[in-house]
């Protein structure tokens, strides 16, 4: 599926939810069912399965709806999804669906790679800084990679910041290469 479809129908959800003021449960019941699938790919294939009657498909699925305890809005989409084969999309429309939640809640996620582990006080001074830079409260994940040397990379969305001394030390290869210096 290209993800315009998957965000069509996250945005569709995300709207449903705004105005029964539920969009957060929502997005919490899709990573659940996305979950339960992970756990149990069985179920998936089943009602991705055509060989299985629609109605036991959507049967299975209000299974599932109901010992999730998910809400009425939320399993009639899955309903949809099962009807339309488009179930197999839900891990691309989870993800459209979480960026419209941090959308509406004034979030943004952002990660910062470094060589070493950073000790929690600097991860929280990263994001605080971040956060008024942004105007957005940042979620921060950090990642080791031990190929940085040092510095870190930060991602903020489509945005790199890259102040590691690879980088650095490769910026400085193509100047000495060039004759810069």
């Amino acid at each position: 599926m290209k993800s315009s479809a998957s965000k069509r129908f996250a945005k569709a959800l995300i709207e449903v939810g705004k105005e029964e003021n539920s969009w957060d449960r929502y997005g919490k019941e899709l990573r659940s069912v996305l979950a339960i699938f992970g756990g149990n790919p069985e179920i998936e294939k089943a009602l991705l399965n055509p060989m299985y009657k629609l109605e036991d498909r959507l049967s299975l699925m209000e299974g599932v709806a109901a010992s999730a305890g998910l809400s009425a809005e939320v399993a009639k989409f899955l309903g949809i999804l099962v009807r339309t084969r488009n179930l197999r999309f839900l891990d691309e429309i989870v993800i459209a669906y979480s960026a419209y939640e941090d959308e509406l809640a004034g979030r943004i996620r952002a990660s910062v790679d470094a060589p070493t582990e950073l000790p929690p006080a600097l991860v929280e001074e990263i994001r605080k800084k971040l956060s008024s830079l942004t105007g957005k409260d940042v979620v921060l994940t950090c990642n080791y990679n031990p190929l940085l040397l040092g510095g870190l990379v930060l991602k903020i969305g489509n945005t790199i910041l890259d102040g590691s001394l690879k980088t650095q030390l490769e910026l400085m290869k193509e100047k000495i290469l060039e004759g810069v210096v």
